[in-house]
């Protein structure tokens, strides 16, 4: 296993130098990896394939340089199409069945998010008419969404909202800027929401305590971590994805806007190969978010083109695509979702496309895996772990799987060998830990036997020790009287 890993890494080696991430020799199926306890890349098993790319629309012509995607409970997707000044409703395909121009008794103008709520309605960041519009299922006029009047807004706030979502609670939130917002359904502001933390700056704080008028003036505001996207899930939590930060950098947020998911590093930084840029390197800086209804979280890279996915823990379940022209790559991926079957639709703002990605067999039973892991339903999920491994038998995360459903069904040294397997350090001496517990309750009798032996044993040699001790001091003080 060692052996097959290090040749792996060599072999990527020799790879990454040529390009970010590659399209294999068919330009359809998209080479894909994972991470290994180090955080590089290792090779699995294509996750998913190119099942189109939607670029003509026929008589509604190109795109130009759309902002925001969306796949409407009836799975047709919804395009903010922005210079085009209008939103598109079309089929996975790329017929276009819908074209939005106008609402709420105006044009609408650079429109950069678009939203459809289960009862049919349309939602429309009008950004450049800086309002919200919101159609009926049938495309007449339902509401106007305009700046609230607020005196925590203050007199510079603009309404230039980017991004919208509705939840379930009626509460609409919604991105403007940097920054989450939250508005009622009265037009009332909410309030801010998951505001990230600012650190402690020792040199910042000596300056302001000791520093002179033109000192304080002089020092930075120290800004906290931005978002660049968010999506509401089926479990109503808010995932939101931070542009400049290098650690947790995907959100989940709940109703009172606290973080719940863990606080890792999430993407690989990659070397920068762009012209010019000498031992440069490129950081994670995700452009958008979705989260299917099984909790599967999917980002996308803006500055690499890479696709992550990972699962509610925030395991790395696979990473593919990447920048170039190829089926699979892309220029600036901006937008991404995933429909009722798992399809995945990534927009790409700089080539006005839409590359549309079907899951292969295999990410369906990682899919299944986790999904039936969460729910408790652990027998059902180790069938679908073990025929992940049949595929793959390297799959550090089906390993880790295995284990830890071993492990609660308390076979504790079959879940040893998984987790070894999985180069699960951690998981492998908690493992260690319930395994000694349970031998030396099953063999109480036989281990306090052995360690009364032991002691036996010792105390006699010790005794016969002292004996052999004293039998040498008398035969030397017999040696110096004879003397």
């Amino acid at each position: 296993m060692k052996k097959a890993l290090l040749l792996s890494l060599a072999l990527l080696t020799l790879w990454l130098p040529a390009a970010q991430a590659v399209v294999g020799m068919d330009a359809f199926v998209v080479d894909t990896d994972t991470a290994d306890s180090g955080n590089n890349f290792v090779p699995i098993p294509a996750a998913y394939e190119v099942y189109t790319t939607i670029k003509n629309l026929g008589e509604a012509g190109f795109m130009n340089h759309p902002e925001d995607l969306f796949v409407a409970p009836d799975d047709t997707l919804y395009i903010a199409d922005g210079e085009n000044n209008r939103v598109l409703q079309m089929t996975r395909e790329g017929q276009v069945i819908r074209e939005i121009t106008e609402g709420g008794g105006a044009k609408l103008k650079k429109p950069r998010g678009v939203f459809v709520h289960p009862d049919g309605s349309v939602w429309i960041a009008d950004t450049g008419n800086l309002r919200i519009v919101t159609l009926n299922g049938d495309l007449t006029d339902r509401k106007v969404y305009v700046k609230p009047e607020s005196s925590l807004l203050g007199s510079n706030f603009t309404f230039d909202v980017q991004k919208i979502f509705v939840a379930n609670t009626g509460y609409i939130y919604a991105l403007k800027g940097a920054n989450l917002i939250a508005l009622d359904e009265a037009n009332n502001f909410r309030g801010y929401l998951g505001a990230d933390k600012v650190g402690f700056s020792l040199s910042r704080f000596l300056i302001r305590l000791f520093g002179s008028k033109s000192q304080i003036e002089r020092t930075v505001k120290q800004e906290p971590a931005s978002y660049s996207n968010f999506f509401i899930g089926a479990d109503n939590m808010i995932y939101g994805i931070l542009s400049n930060k290098k650690t947790a950098q995907i959100r989940k947020l709940n109703s009172v806007g606290t973080n719940t998911y863990p606080e890792e590093t999430y993407g690989f930084t990659l070397p920068d190969r762009t012209l010019g840029a000498v031992n440069k390197v490129l950081d994670p800086t995700f452009a958008d978010i979705t989260v299917e209804d099984n909790g599967i979280i999917t980002v996308v890279d803006r500055g690499t083109g890479l696709i992550y996915q990972y699962d509610q823990d925030g395991n790395l379940l696979c990473c593919f695509g990447g920048l170039g022209d190829a089926g699979g790559l892309f220029q600036i991926p901006i937008s991404i979702d995933a429909d009722s079957e798992g399809y995945l639709y990534v927009l790409d703002y700089q080539n006005n496309e839409i590359t549309v990605f079907k899951p292969t067999h295999f990410i369906q039973l990682v899919h299944q895996a986790v999904t039936l892991h969460g729910e408790g339903r652990y027998d059902e999920a180790l069938g679908y772990w073990q025929q992940a491994l049949e595929i793959d038998s390297n799959y550090a995360l089906a390993h880790r799987g295995v284990a830890k459903i071993l492990g609660k069904q308390e076979e504790w040294g079959s879940a040893l060998r998984s987790y070894e397997l999985a180069n699960d350090k951690e998981g492998y001496s908690e493992a260690f830990a319930e395994y000694r517990h349970e031998y030396f309750r099953h063999h109480f009798l036989l281990v306090v036997a052995l360690v009364v032996a032991a002691v036996f044993c010792f105390v006699k040699l010790l005794s016969l020790a002292k004996k052999k001790a004293d039998q040498w001091a008398d035969d030397v003080q017999m040696g110096r009287g004879l003397k």
